[in-house]
């Protein structure tokens, strides 16, 4: 039987936009929001998986019952040296 210890990480992003004493409202259907999701969270995502990986970490996805479009759930183990 193998030993396994756990812990948890978070890290959550509050995302807003401020605009202009004119603006009308959500006529433009959350243009800023949908950057986001198409630019930035790839990128975010990306440099997560590459930063776990340099360290001997391996990420799979792992939603648990939130949103996909709005939260990322990984399982991250770590991978240690195997003696030979």
């Amino acid at each position: 039987m193998t030993h396994q210890e756990q812990k948890t990480f978070s890290i959550t992003l509050h995302l807003s936009a401020d605009f202009e004493d004119d603006y009308t409202g959500d006529e433009d259907g959350f243009v800023w929001y949908e950057r986001f999701q198409q630019t930035v969270r790839p990128a975010l995502i990306a440099a997560v998986h590459d930063a776990l990986r340099t360290q001997r970490f391996r990420a799979v996805a792992a939603p648990r019952g939130r949103d996909p479009e709005s939260a990322l759930d990984l399982d991250v183990s770590f991978e240690p040296k195997r003696s030979p």
